[in-house]
């Protein structure tokens, strides 16, 4: 069957956790999720009532991927793919859908954390993208996370 994508709703929210939880790089518990990122099922269904959009991609009736992205404040928030579907296009299709629906919420910048070490395959994924700009790095940091802000400004 082939794959197919669509917006993302509070119901599936058990099936985007087990994907994301799924993940080897950049692999995260829940509890990890839940104390480190105050994310949870439950903040996550009530953030999507609000201000969270989220995208996924299905193969046979199974979320096999998802993304999601925070109109409030521009950021792309997450690209997740079952480790099996890998390498087939799906993490760069829901990344432009979140895209696209933020620069659509008005945003005439958005942005995301990304690693800035080059040997981790999510850096090159997000350096490689090209949709409506090019995604930076900036340099910024948030706290003592590791991570840096990628921006990507709309060039319409």
């Amino acid at each position: 069957m082939a794959l197919s994508f669509r917006k993302m709703r509070v119901g599936d929210v058990p099936a985007v956790f087990e994907v994301r939880l799924s993940t080897v790089e950049n692999a995260v518990t829940a509890d990890e999720l839940e104390h480190t990122y105050g994310v949870t099922p439950r903040s996550l269904a009530e953030a999507m009532r609000f201000h969270v959009e989220g995208w996924v991609c299905e193969h046979d009736g199974a979320v096999v991927g998802f993304a999601m992205g925070d109109r409030s404040s521009g950021e792309v928030l997450v690209v997740a793919v079952r480790p099996e579907h890998e390498g087939r296009g799906i993490g760069g299709e829901l990344l432009t859908r979140v895209e696209d629906r933020l620069f659509a919420a008005g945003r005439d910048e958005i942005w995301l954390r990304v690693t800035p070490d080059p040997t981790l395959r999510a850096s090159g994924f997000y350096r490689e993208a090209r949709l409506a700009g090019e995604w930076r790095a900036d340099g910024r940091r948030r706290g003592d996370e590791a991570a840096e802000a990628a921006r990507l400004s709309w060039r319409g």
